[in-house]
Parts: C-alpha cells; sequence; structure tokens
C-alpha cells in the first residue's frame, strides 16, 4: 500500500483499511503517505482486532496462515490503544479524530478498534 500511495498522484475522498494496511504497517510510514493521497477533508478509517493489554507497538504474529506452509511465517501488526492511534493521526494532520472500541458481543470474545479521522482542509 505504502507503495502505491507513494507513487500515486489521484486524489481520493476516503481511504480504509479493514483489519488490513493500517495493521501491518507503521503508522510513521503510512499517515503521511494517507495525508498526501486524501483530498481536504478526505477520511481515512481503519478497523482491526483490539489490542491486547500491555502489548502496544509493533507486535511479531506467527503462524501458518497458507495452507500447506511448512514454516510458521512472522509478520509484525501496530497494536495501540484508541488515544495512542488518535494522537498518531492527529500528529500526521488529521483532525475529527474518533477512536474507540467496539466491544464484543461475548465477554471471551475479541472487541474491535474502529478509527476514523480527516484530512485537516488546507
Amino acid at each position: 500500500m505504502c507503495d502505491y500511495l507513494a507513487s500515486s498522484t489521484a486524489p481520493y475522498d476516503a481511504i480504509y483499511s479493514v483489519w488490513g494496511a493500517a495493521w501491518f504497517t507503521d503508522p510513521e510510514i503510512l499517515f503521511p503517505l494517507l495525508a498526501k493521497s486524501l483530498t481536504p477533508g478526505g477520511v481515512f478509517a481503519l478497523s482491526q482486532a483490539e489490542p491486547s493489554p500491555g502489548a502496544y507497538g509493533p507486535q511479531p504474529m506467527r503462524g501458518k496462515w497458507l495452507e500447506g506452509r511448512e514454516r510458521e511465517l512472522t509478520v509484525l501488526r501496530w497494536q495501540y490503544p484508541p488515544e495512542t492511534w488518535a494522537d498518531l493521526l492527529k500528529r500526521h494532520g488529521f483532525t475529527g479524530i474518533e477512536a474507540h472500541v467496539l466491544p464484543a458481543p461475548d465477554a471471551e470474545g475479541l472487541g474491535t478498534l474502529l478509527v476514523r479521522a480527516q484530512r485537516a482542509s488546507t
């Protein structure tokens, strides 16, 4: 995603990440690219698993995600509480930031982090 945004000149009214790019990309690299790519007032939204208590920042995620894979893969994912996502977005020029965790339907389930922000109007 970063390579695409860095090379694209097309402006976007909205960019979203559903359990995807924002979870697996360093926000210090991704957020400036998003701000450059969005129109003034354009919306960025993301959803991903709620952060595990005490496991913040880049976290290794291991597993055999592809069927038939003999070795485990290690991928970094970025986990922060809603307040940290809001601070990161604000620092990169976003406004109107809403960040919260939608609780799981049952107490044993995993909630979903929801974040929405707008590129500042220039």
